[in-house]
């Protein structure tokens, strides 16, 4: 079977299981709307892999990232989140912004011009650094950073910068052939710039800024 049609057999169960998953912890473990939305937000970061492993055609790959759109739209402008829990629409926007920009890297991307390895790491800071960055300050982070529209913590900031760190120093370890202190003076400066831009960037567009930011950053230091 062609390896693109796997790859879309895979990525809608996967969605799926994403979603139930958030629903079973807002359920069962009583998560806020919040955390669950930042469990749908990590879990939807590794569909990346599944583009990586299976697509090997532009359109192919950018059926998932539009469903995706086309459905968190649903859910936000229909309010079909509100049955979930996910009832701010405000903070809905950013499930929206998340595979807008897969979209665009995955363009950038299959265009060639970006290379995988700069791609791979903006998503996965997004994803993941963001994604646990928001779940460690909204648990424990307990002081505010003065100045900053959307509230967040230096609990939370620290967690953005420290996750970004070890994704960008592990890709780098394995997919490129730098000096150990290049690799760490970018993968410092990078994490530090993305942890930044995160704090910085107000209303979900940090799902739009920190991993094209990310990716251009990688792109051109690596």
């Amino acid at each position: 079977m062609d390896s693109n049609i796997v790859g879309l057999l895979i990525s809608f169960p996967f969605l799926a299981l994403v979603i139930a998953l958030a629903i079973a912890l807002k359920k069962w473990c009583a998560i806020s709307s919040e955390s669950m939305r930042k469990v749908i937000h990590i879990g939807v970061s590794n569909w990346w892999f599944i583009l990586l492993h299976y697509f090997n055609t532009l359109s192919y790959a950018l059926i998932g990232p539009i469903l995706f759109i086309l459905l968190n739209s649903l859910f936000t402008f229909l309010d079909w989140g509100s049955a979930l829990g996910l009832s701010d629409r405000k903070r809905n926007w950013g499930l929206i912004y998340f595979p807008v920009t897969l979209v665009i890297l995955t363009i950038l991307q299959y265009q060639g011009l970006v290379r995988p390895l700069s791609t791979t790491i903006g998503v996965l800071v997004m994803g993941y650094g963001d994604g646990l960055a928001a779940l460690v300050g909204a648990k424990w982070g307990k002081r505010e950073i003065p100045f900053n529209v959307s509230k967040k913590s230096y609990l939370g900031t620290v967690t953005m910068f420290a996750v970004s760190l070890v994704i960008i120093t592990v890709a780098l370890c394995f997919f490129s052939d730098l000096s150990p202190l290049r690799l760490l003076l970018i993968a410092l400066s990078v994490a530090f710039i993305s942890a930044v831009v995160e704090l910085l960037t107000p209303f979900g567009l940090d799902n739009l800024t920190v991993p094209l930011l990310a990716t251009l950053l990688i792109e051109v230091l690596v």
